[in-house]
């Protein structure tokens, strides 16, 4: 159970007349989290969760003034954003200490969205609200599972429905309903004359992006050999990501009067030559040394 009692103050200095030049938030919140293991037999567990969460927006996402994006578009923060809250169910079957099959359910209330909206006949901005309500709700079944002494895979499959839901007047609505797919498969090689190689890639379906875009599918494939050598003590591995350059984001937003078509990418097609050499004993065993600061940074991520 963790209390948390939260002030904050900004001040909005500009030519251009706003809102509100002073931004205070004062508020406690109360979050709970539990969990219960049962352990049915020896190949099979189950365990239950139960949290609530909040998200902060960044600095960024306050910050009111207009970043140019190019001649048409243009980006600002919303000083009056609230934190969004999560309250998120969860339960975990495990078979054999290898299987994870798990059912989730979590309901987000005030969701930082990224919206799109038209400023004039010509231009457009984005900007970021609070969307009313996400439902989300996702079946995950992942495992490492060895098919022959050689040869390993690592495989997660999720299927989730997403619903969004926001009214913000003049036409402004979001309502949308999406059962995506995300797949992941990792598959492990061990060959003669300590050579290793691995094959590994992710499809994604069309989903939902930052509460209102609509996104087309996504899909990956990277490829990697590796082989020891002097003695085992050194490696080298040669790497291939996104082989195909399909890395490749496309979406809609429809919001208001705007009708938007967005698509990018990035440098997402590399090669990487690497070389790693152990020195010293390596039967001594490595220390992790915890500098305090562990508890604190997990504790403002959730």
């Amino acid at each position: 159970m963790r209390l948390e009692q939260t002030n904050s103050e900004g001040n909005l200095t500009s030519f251009a007349t706003t809102e509100d030049d002073n931004v205070k938030r004062n508020y406690l919140n109360l979050f709970p989290s539990a969990g219960v293991t049962y352990q049915v037999n020896d190949k099979n567990s189950l365990v239950f969760n139960y949290s609530r969460r909040i998200n902060r927006p960044s600095y960024q996402d306050l910050n009111p003034f207009r970043q140019r994006l190019d001649e048409l578009t243009f980006e600002k923060g919303n000083p009056f954003l609230q934190p969004e809250y999560t309250n998120k169910f969860q339960l975990t079957h495990t078979f054999n200490y290898a299987i994870n099959t798990t059912l989730s359910f979590d309901h987000t209330t005030d969701l930082i969205g990224r919206l799109t909206d038209a400023e004039t006949e010509t231009s457009a901005f984005i900007t970021y609200q609070n969307i009313a309500d996400r439902f989300n709700y996702s079946l995950n079944v992942s495992g490492a599972v060895p098919i022959k002494e050689w040869w390993s895979t690592y495989t997660s499959l999720t299927a989730f429905h997403q619903r969004n839901r926001a009214d913000f007047g003049e036409g402004k609505t979001i309502a949308l309903n999406v059962t995506s797919f995300n797949a992941y498969m990792q598959q492990t090689f061990t060959l003669p004359k300590d050579f290793t190689v691995e094959i590994s890639g992710f499809y994604s379906s069309p989903s939902i992006w930052e509460g209102a875009f609509k996104m087309e599918e996504m899909w990956q494939l990277n490829a990697g050999i590796a082989k020891k050598v002097l003695k085992g003590k050194g490696n080298i591995k040669l790497n291939i990501n996104d082989i195909f350059k399909t890395q490749v984001w496309r979406g809609v937003s429809r919001f208001g009067d705007l009708y938007m078509v967005a698509n990018g990418g990035w440098d997402s097609r590399r090669v990487a030559l690497n070389f790693n050499y152990l020195i010293g004993n390596n039967k001594v065993k490595s220390q992790r040394r915890n500098t305090g600061l562990e508890d604190e940074s997990s504790r403002i991520k959730s």
